[in-house]
């Protein structure tokens, strides 16, 4: 696996993190981050389901389950995982008539894709990409199984984490005779280089994947390990922040799912922040990212009005 690090100076790192920012703003990124953390919402539970499904043919569900609530509360905290494991529990699929089953089952699938469709869209704004007309029928399939297949991928990432887990309470075993008190501090930097590996792993999926662009994966690890670093240390000050907010005061019983919506509002926006850090970073360094053969490039240009004298009414 090849990774694309450039020999580079101050200067050109400079140029990339203010053409970054200049960018970045100019394409109006909060307006996306709200439409994706409110898909987000009506998504995750769908997302949570078919990623134990997945994890599930390998090990016991409710053990993925645990996993699964595990990994959002460290990413998350104690509140916004409990919302998760209730609106999972609110979202199973029961009755007795199989039309509702068929009905109940069809809805989660497209509430479930639909969160990665408005990523996608937004990634290709990010990246002055704009896909071609085509029949709308066979963009939504497309679209909803490339979702799919980014959900299942997720049940994978599921299973890694379980056996690392399993890896690490051996390893702590065998070595804590050895280093004593030391081990918790080994094994707690072994268990944030492996979660690390995964969000990485998951930012390099998604620019490599969802965009209608074309991308070599060298050209994706840097962008991939720069949105990892921004998002550990993001994911630390809006814990700080949500924690020091009494959203139960301001919101009541909703508390704990706003809370959950603006974790992800800014989780979404440190993403496409890392997104347009890695269309900079390529362009500087003669890697232009290129639409696919359905997409177009975006060129945005102001035009004046020649006659100063005619104004609009």
């Amino acid at each position: 696996m090849k990774f694309a690090f450039k020999k580079s100076s101050f200067k050109d790192w400079w140029t990339i993190i203010k053409d970054t920012f200049k960018e970045f703003f100019e394409k109006n990124p909060l307006r996306h981050c709200a439409a994706i953390a409110y898909y987000t919402i009506f998504s995750m539970p769908g997302i949570a389901i078919i990623s134990v499904l997945v994890a599930g043919s390998f090990y016991e569900d409710e053990v993925v389950r645990e996993e699964l609530i595990k990994q959002i509360r460290l990413l998350m905290g104690d509140g916004s995982a409990r919302q998760v494991e209730e609106l999972m529990g609110q979202a199973v699929i029961s009755g007795e008539s199989i039309i509702m089953k068929i009905v109940g089952i069809v809805t989660l699938i497209i509430s479930t894709t639909t969160v990665f469709a408005s990523l996608q869209d937004s990634l290709n704004t990010i990246w002055n990409i704009k896909p071609k007309p085509r029949k709308e029928v066979v963009k939504f399939l497309f679209i909803r199984l490339l979702s799919l297949a980014m959900v299942a991928s997720l049940g994978f990432l599921i299973l890694v984490s379980l056996m690392a887990d399993t890896l690490l309470a051996i390893f702590k075993q065998t070595i804590s005779g050895y280093l004593m008190g030391a081990s918790y501090y080994v094994v707690w930097g072994i268990n944030l280089l492996i979660s690390m590996v995964i969000i990485t792993f998951v930012f390099a999926l998604i620019f490599k994947v969802l965009p209608d662009a074309q991308i070599k994966w060298k050209n994706v690890w840097v962008g991939a390990i720069v949105t990892t670093i921004l998002f550990l240390l993001g994911k630390n000050l809006i814990g700080y922040y949500l924690g020091t907010s009494n959203f139960g005061e301001a919101y009541g019983a909703a508390g704990s799912l706003v809370a959950l919506l603006a974790w992800v509002y800014y989780s979404v926006l440190i993403l496409l922040f890392g997104a347009e850090f890695t269309f900079v970073y390529n362009r500087h360094f003669g890697n232009k990212i290129k639409p696919i053969k359905h997409a177009v490039t975006i060129k945005v240009e102001q035009v004046e009005a020649e006659d100063k004298s005619v104004t609009d009414v």
